[in-house]
């Protein structure tokens, strides 16, 4: 059971007033028994019947009205209970009568106020003696009525000397033990400020081992997924490649094949060169054979000009001795007349005559059949000449051409020995080519080999990396244990775990939500705190909706915990020339877990600037949520900032309100000599985490 005062008050003061009920009964019955018996008149009754409840149902209002736990109830007790008392002292005539008080002034002990304990022995013996003295002057002063008095006196002395002694003892006892539960309690505040620091630092490595988790398995799934289309490219490549074998054993055939038809082109080249060498000799001997005919021909042009110039100078000759067969026949033609003439003495002269004409007519149809003899001759000795001519062109022409295709037959020899070498080197390379090929087939079926274990490899990772995943997933819900399991222990060590008000330092940012029909929240930044007050510096909109007698929730992010307190009041007032929004807290905290928001990677250039130091960086974004973000960046002043308030400048980034963001810095990994920095925002974005969910998912 918890120890609350105002608990304790309500239950002496109920009690007080049930043992002030229970006198009153048991007077009100005894004196209406009394009255039935006649003993008291009426108007006494009535009187005693006003005096003992007025009192007691006016006590009962104010309890009512002010509380059970008021501390007005033990005066009207005293006031009312000493009135009626008096009232029953001074008219009973019965000496047990000052006995009524102690049942109820037993209870006042509950109250453990000496002084008002005094005041009421203090009062009820004034009560008693002006008792005692109002009896004494109407009768009753015998010797044994003095005794009485004195006895009475005595006896309410002494019950609230008692009294006063048990309420110092009981005060003594509560301060010796308030002394040790105080002791005690700074052991366990020590305590529970270290449990505190602890149980901090395990939501933080907590936070941290779930954001890292949650990057692992990005990452663990972006790998499952580069492990699948990896197993499809390597299939794909393993296909490639068996089909790419297939084709290398045809190459290695068709270079095979070419090779074998290159040795036989090598073969026939090396024949084609001989038979052209043997062409070029005979084509050479032809070339001089016809050369030699062409001199010839030359020489036999010469004999002819020269035969043409003799058979020019036989006509010639031959038209002299047409001439002189004309002349002789002339003669002979006059010695014939003259022999007539002379008769018979020139016959033997006529009979040379006729011989002679005859021998001129003979000689000159010789000389007509040798001119038409030498015409024909003539005729032929120009066509044989004509086609000596042309003979010796064509001879000429064939010697050039032979001479061209002597030099063209040289090319050629020259060429295949060209084209032979070529081949011999063509030959070589297709045997390199031949012998690449096999090492290739070789090499294929080692990279076929190869793949075929890199696929099992791949299947054997991908298996592990889903292994992997799925205990990144039991880690989540583990994580998840353990931080309800420490939600659970902060906030059974102490209502509300660790954080009380008077922890809430100015900066802090705050969001003040109002609950109703419509959930509305208003965000500012403490400016001011004491005791259970804070003052929030808020915009103006948001101040002009503040209500006041509305209660409301804060909820407050210190050290990465998110607390909330509820039925806060808040009204708005003037600090310094400007409005802030006044809160009122009177509840302890409960611990709030933060949503958890999905992570989107980004890659956007960012500067980082310390608030301390204003000191600035240059870093590149990780990734980024609702209400946080993680960035990385060279500086070795990240290894030690865990718990440094950032500010961020994000100018590509889509989210405009957003570019600027703050955050403390929750942890920091060396990647390498580059620091990843994560860092928790203030508050949620609700703008980030619209960007998210439209553009991201898991």
């Amino acid at each position: 059971m918890e120890y609350d005062a105002q608990v304790f008050k309500m239950k002496a003061n109920k009690k007080a007033r049930n043992v002030w009920m229970a006198l009153s009964l048991i007077l009100s019955l005894s004196y209406t028994s009394d009255t039935a018996k006649g003993l008291h008149t009426l108007p006494y009754y009535a009187m005693f019947m006003a005096v003992c409840w007025i009192p007691f149902l006016f006590g009962v209002v104010v309890l009512r009205l002010q509380g059970a736990a008021t501390q007005y109830y033990k005066f009207i007790v005293a006031v009312g209970y000493g009135v009626f008392y008096a009232f029953v002292v001074c008219t009973s005539e019965s000496i047990l009568s000052f006995m009524y008080i102690f049942p109820l002034t037993s209870m006042l002990v509950l109250f453990k106020d000496r002084t008002y304990m005094v005041q009421c022995g203090i009062g009820t013996l004034v009560i008693s003696i002006a008792s005692s003295v109002h009896k004494f002057m109407n009768g009753m002063n015998s010797a044994s009525n003095v005794n009485d008095y004195t006895l009475q006196a005595s006896c309410i002395i002494l019950c609230y000397i008692c009294y006063v002694v048990s309420i110092d003892h009981l005060n003594e006892s509560d301060g010796a033990l308030t002394n040790s539960i105080k002791a005690d309690l700074e052991r366990v505040v020590r305590t529970v400020e270290q449990v505190k620091g602890a149980g901090n630092q395990i939501m933080d490595g907590v936070t941290v081992v779930r954001e890292l988790e949650d990057e692992n398995r990005q990452s663990s799934t972006t790998v499952v997924q580069g492990m699948s289309e990896l197993t499809q490219n390597n299939n794909v490549l393993h296909d490639k490649t068996m089909s790419s074998m297939d084709m290398t054993t045809n190459i290695n055939e068709q270079v095979e094949r070419m090779a074998s038809l290159m040795e036989q082109m090598v073969t026939l080249m090396n024949e084609s060169a001989d038979h052209a060498n043997e062409s070029s000799g005979e084509l050479s001997r032809v070339a001089e054979t016809t050369m030699l005919m062409a001199k010839l021909s030359d020489e036999v042009e010469t004999i002819l000009s020269e035969f043409q110039k003799e058979f020019e100078r036989v006509k010639t000759e031959v038209s002299t001795i047409e001439s002189i067969n004309s002349q002789t026949n002339l003669l002979a033609l006059n010695a014939s007349i003259e022999a007539a003439r002379a008769g018979d003495a020139g016959k033997g002269f006529a009979v040379v005559a006729d011989e002679i004409r005859n021998l001129s007519t003979e000689t000159q149809e010789s000389s007509s059949r040798i001119m038409a003899a030498l015409a024909n001759l003539g005729t032929t000795s120009v066509k044989m000449t004509d086609s000596i001519g042309q003979t010796v062109n064509l001879i000429q022409e064939t010697s050039e051409k032979v001479a061209a295709v002597n030099e063209s037959v040289s090319g050629i020899a020259k060429d295949a020995a060209e084209l032979e070498q070529h081949l011999s080197v063509i030959d070589s390379a297709m045997q390199d080519v031949k012998e690449s090929n096999h090492q290739m087939v070789s090499n294929m079926e080692g990279i076929c080999n190869v793949m075929n274990a890199m696929t099992d490899s791949i299947g054997s990772a991908d298996g592990a990396t889903k292994t992997m995943l799925n205990k990144y997933d039991e880690s989540s819900r583990n994580v998840n244990k353990i931080e309800t399991v420490v939600q659970d222990m902060m906030e059974k060590l102490g209502v509300g775990g660790f954080m009380g008000i008077q922890d809430v330092k100015p900066q802090m940012h705050c969001v003040l939500v109002r609950k109703g029909e419509t959930r509305e929240e208003y965000h500012g930044k403490v400016v001011r705190q004491n005791g259970s007050e804070l003052w929030l510096q808020m915009d103006r909109e948001a101040l002009g909706s503040i209500r006041e007698k509305t209660p409301y929730d804060i909820q407050i992010v210190v050290d990465n915990v998110l607390y909330n307190w509820s039925d806060v009041l808040a009204n708005v007032e003037n600090q310094q020339g400007r409005d802030v929004c006044h809160l009122v807290v009177k509840t302890t905290p409960v611990i709030a877990n933060r949503r958890k928001y999905p992570r989107m990677p980004i890659a956007y250039s960012c500067t980082i600037t310390r608030k301390d130091t204003d000191k600035t960086y240059c870093g590149k974004m990780v990734n980024v949520s609702a209400n946080g973000f993680a960035f990385a960046a060279a500086s070795d002043d990240f290894a030690e900032l865990k718990g440094t308030q950032l500010i961020l400048d994000i100018p590509d980034f889509p989210v405009k309100e957003e570019r600027t963001m703050e955050g403390v810095v929750i942890r920091s990994t060396d990647n390498h000599g580059e620091y990843i920095v994560g860092c928790r925002m203030p508050e949620d974005s609700p703008a980030i985490q619209k960007y998210v969910n439209d553009n991201y998912k898991e």
